[in-house]
């Protein structure tokens, strides 16, 4: 029956020296034992289910692990649908107050128009007097009416605005290239340094851009966005399931390679930069061949996020300046 799934079985494997190594040994045992796929759904399903039967003190601490690698995007999205709801709520009272204003409006210039032709037929002063003093008695309730809803308005949509900002600042993505933006890469990436303080794995993170020398060369602002949207379309092509992309900003785009050390990040940026040399693109009707600059940072617990971003900027310009591919920070 393992036969179906490799040319070893689970118990040719190195043996588990930990709990939890023991216990996922465990759970893939079961799985090949009933003939289930060990995809990961499957393997998920059997690992938390198995996960009930054991010591109150084990589930604790796998439970603290996982909770060290999710994240609370649960939590998160909740939020946003929360605000994006109260959003929608103030659209809608902005246009039905909007649709009133109108209303009130064309009431009040059919009053105007009413009021000029029946002037024309009235002889009397105080006749006229009479008039007008009801036409201003409606019109003041009209005006009177028309200043309370604008101020709803003015106040709905100030509300709305603030609102706005603060979804936009809890977005996950970059808009543009369809990437996470580096607010939300900085939170993963000082997950990840947890994790590596933790468990002492190497993981690895690599900085790219194009090279200045290209980018000099176009003349519109738009040439350098389409440029990079290629770029990003390519890392996300190439990434895996486990990569971490994000763009950080000024056409930097970023990596976050789990469980890979500098040689495997190596082979990354090399592969990258394979792909998109090979990969011309048409801008302002000519052909350019794209090339890149980079950066690889050995990920360590001591420092922040911000101290990698920092060190990988200028390792780009050393990379630049030096006319290399990639530079591996601190080497």
């Amino acid at each position: 029956m393992e036969e179906k799934y490799s040319n070893y079985t689970v118990k040719d494997l190195n043996e588990p020296i930990s709990p939890i190594e023991k216990f996922a040994k465990t759970v893939l045992d079961k799985l090949m034992e009933e003939g289930i796929p060990p995809i990961p759904s499957n393997y998920t399903l059997y690992f938390f289910n198995m996960l009930e039967d054991e010591p109150a003190e084990f589930k604790k601490q796998v439970y603290e692990l996982i909770s060290l690698e999710d994240s609370d995007d649960l939590d998160k999205n909740l939020e946003l649908e929360k605000k994006l709801k109260l959003s929608f709520k103030y659209s809608k009272e902005i246009l039905q107050k909007t649709a009133l204003m109108y209303k009130l409006s064309s009431t009040l210039k059919k009053l105007l128009q009413d009021s000029i032709s029946q002037m024309a037929h009235l002889a009397s002063p105080k006749t006229v007097e009479k008039y007008l003093k009801n036409i201003d008695a409606k019109i003041t309730k009209i005006s009177s009416n028309m200043d309370k809803e604008l101020k709803e308005i003015k106040e709905l949509y100030s509300k709305n605005v603030e609102l706005m900002k603060d979804i936009e600042s809890n977005t996950t993505f970059d808009m543009i290239y369809g990437v996470y933006n580096v607010k939300y890469f900085k939170k993963l990436l000082e997950n990840e340094v947890k994790l590596i303080k933790k468990f002492s794995h190497k993981s690895s993170l690599i900085t790219i851009k194009v090279s200045d020398k290209i980018l000099k060369e176009f003349k519109l602002k738009k040439s350098v966005t389409v440029v990079n949207r290629s770029i990003a379309k390519i890392l996300l092509k190439t990434s895996r399931r486990t990569d971490v992309i994000a763009h950080l900003g000024e056409g930097i785009f970023a990596m976050l390679l789990k469980h890979t050390d500098i040689i495997g990040a190596e082979k990354t940026i090399e592969r990258i930069s394979d792909m998109i040399s090979n990969s011309s693109v048409f801008i302002e009707g000519n052909e350019i061949e794209i090339k890149i600059v980079g950066t690889i940072c050995d990920l360590k617990p001591e420092l922040l996020a911000e101290e990698y971003f920092e060190k990988c900027k200028n390792a780009l310009k050393k990379a630049e300046k030096e006319n290399k591919l990639y530079i591996v920070e601190g080497e």
